[in-house]
């Protein structure tokens, strides 16, 4: 697992649920992974800051969507700052943001996402 903004704390077992539970079942391929056994996605940067490794990425019907895990953390400024560069990406890419939400992290991660006004879907897992 490379290490970029967030994704040092989170737990890989948490990154394999998702991809079973939701990014398999919606039928992506190409699935890249901040995970062992996976390429790891492309870095993205902004300007001259650290470099921001999505957690999860794939391929449906030629459309790259993102899937990031959203956790409570004393970065919420960081957080907001990558959803909104994935959402950028997503849109760019005609695909989509997926927050993917472990239990406890839920409206955090709502409240968030409302008041940033990031565009993204929220999956819980």
């Amino acid at each position: 697992m490379e290490t970029g903004i967030l994704t040092e704390g989170k737990r890989p077992e948490l990154i394999k649920e998702a991809i079973e539970k939701v990014v398999n079942p919606k039928g992506y391929e190409g699935i890249k992974a901040n995970l062992e056994d996976y390429d790891t996605p492309s870095r993205l940067h902004r300007k001259d800051e650290e470099a921001f490794i999505p957690d999860i990425t794939g391929v449906k019907a030629g459309r790259k969507s993102y899937f990031e895990l959203a956790m409570k953390n004393d970065t919420v400024q960081e957080s907001v700052t990558k959803w909104k560069l994935l959402s950028s990406m997503a849109r760019l890419h005609s695909g989509k943001l997926y927050l993917i939400v472990p239990k406890g992290h839920f409206t955090f991660t709502q409240k968030l996402v409302k008041e940033h006004s990031i565009l993204a879907t929220i999956v819980r897992i």
